[in-house]
């Protein structure tokens, strides 16, 4: 499983910030809300409430949720810029972009932010945050229920790599 850490989001959102405010804001939600493309594609300006919630219309027989956008003090992780989008396109879909486009997009900007190829795909957003979750819940239903996961057998997935990633930190700090 590819994801990404904090600081090659950190560099992968300046970029796509410094080349085009809309991408940058649908990698963003694409990150927060745990979205696949096909979804993030699909949202429309009526998702995203005036008490500043999306409605995460999953895909694949996954559960559909409630999530509250995110507001940071940082540009490149705010989220906020999407109540106004979501005013202007109300009956809309906020970010009209093929998978493809996407897809070449998030080469383009990791590219030039200097991140291996291979974590270089929008899946690799939502197993990020997944991460990132995991890291500071360490709770599984909160897990499951924030990704959409119907089955536990499918969030379970990321704890496997968080697992293996505490066990290479472990054994880096042991000396003979």
């Amino acid at each position: 499983m590819q994801y990404l850490d904090k600081s090659e989001l950190r560099r992968l959102f300046q970029v796509a910030y410094n080349h085009n405010r809309r991408y940058h804001l649908a990698l963003v939600t694409a990150l927060w809300h745990g979205m696949r493309v096909s979804e993030l594609n699909n949202l429309r300006g009526s998702d995203v409430t005036a008490d500043g919630n999306i409605i995460v219309r999953r895909l694949k027989g996954s559960n559909q949720s409630l999530q509250p956008i995110r507001r940071d003090s940082d540009p490149l992780f705010d989220e906020s810029p999407i109540l106004e989008l979501a005013r202007e396109r109300r009956t809309l879909r906020l970010f009209e972009v093929s998978r493809q486009h996407f897809d070449r997009l998030i080469k383009l900007y990791g590219t030039e932010a200097g991140i291996h190829v291979d974590k270089l795909h929008m899946h690799a957003l939502k197993h990020s945050v997944a991460m990132l979750l995991w890291d500071v819940t360490g709770n599984l239903g909160q897990l499951q229920s924030y990704l959409g996961h119907k089955a536990a057998s499918s969030t379970l997935v990321y704890l496997y790599e968080a697992d293996a990633r505490k066990a290479q930190t472990a054994l880096a700090g042991i000396t003979l």
